[in-house]
C-alpha cells in the first residue's frame, strides 16, 4: 500500500522530495486562500497556523516555522502529510472556492485521467471493500462513527466520510438481485479532480478502507 512507504522504508527519499517541493509550493499561497479553497480554518491568534479537518481529526499548517503536523499520532505520517499538502496546492491551483460540491458520485475510472489507474484501484481493494462489509451491521456502524462517516442513501448499503472538508467519499453495497450479482464500490463526488489529484484520491481511499476492515 502507498501510504505504508514511510514505515517499510520504501521510497523515503522520493517522499521527502515530494514533502520539501510541496511545502515550498505551499509556502507561496496565502493562506486566507488556503482556508478559502479548502474549507479549512485559519488562525492567527498565537502562532499562525491553519487547521485541515481530517476524516475524524485535522491537521495543522503552521506558518511560523513553516510545516505540517497531524493531531492524532496515528495520521503523523509522512504520506498522510505529502496528501494533505498535495491537496492544499491542488486546491488552491483550481480555485477550489469557486468549484461546488455536487453530491454527484463517480467510480475512479471517471476521475481525471482515471481510466488507467481505475482498474488496478478496484482490483487492490475489493476483497478489503468485501471484508469491511461482511462484518455484523452493528460492528460496520461502529467502525464507520470511529472515522467520522454517517450512512447515506446510496445503493442497498451507503456509507460517507470526508478527508477534506470538500473531498468527500462514499462506500456503497449492491446487495445483488436475480439479474446482477452483489458488488462494492468506491465513488467520489465529480468535483474531485479539482481539489486532488487522481493517484491521491486512490490511496486515500486506500488508506480509509484499510482502517475499517482492519
Amino acid at each position: 500500500m502507498w501510504l505504508e512507504r514511510a514505515r517499510t522504508g520504501k521510497n523515503v527519499a522520493r517522499l521527502e522530495e515530494a514533502y520539501d517541493e510541496l511545502i515550498r509550493q505551499a509556502k507561496r499561497i496565502d493562506p486566507l486562500k488556503i482556508e478559502e479553497t479548502t474549507g479549512s480554518k485559519y488562525r492567527g491568534d498565537g502562532v499562525p497556523r491553519v487547521v485541515i479537518p481530517f476524516l475524524h481529526s485535522w491537521f495543522v499548517l503552521r506558518l511560523l516555522p513553516y510545516g505540517i503536523r497531524a493531531e492524532h499520532p496515528d495520521l503523523d505520517s509522512l504520506p498522510l502529510k505529502v496528501l494533505v499538502l498535495r491537496h492544499i496546492v491542488t486546491a488552491a491551483e483550481n480555485e477550489g472556492a469557486a468549484v461546488r460540491v455536487m453530491g454527484t458520485w463517480i467510480d475512479v475510472r471517471s476521475l481525471h485521467h482515471g481510466a488507467v489507474l481505475g482498474a488496478h484501484f478496484s482490483r487492490s481493494i475489493r476483497d478489503i471493500l468485501d471484508r469491511f462489509f461482511g462484518f455484523g451491521y452493528e460492528e460496520r456502524i461502529s467502525r464507520v462513527l470511529r472515522w467520522s462517516g454517517k450512512p447515506l442513501d446510496l445503493g442497498d448499503e451507503g456509507y460517507l466520510f470526508h478527508f477534506f472538508p470538500r473531498v468527500p467519499i462514499a462506500l456503497m453495497l449492491w446487495r445483488g438481485d436475480d439479474e446482477f450479482p452483489p458488488y462494492s464500490k468506491i465513488l467520489f463526488d465529480v468535483s474531485a479532480s479539482n481539489y486532488m489529484p487522481t493517484h491521491g484520491l486512490a490511496a486515500l481511499a486506500e488508506f480509509l478502507v484499510h482502517r475499517l476492515a482492519e
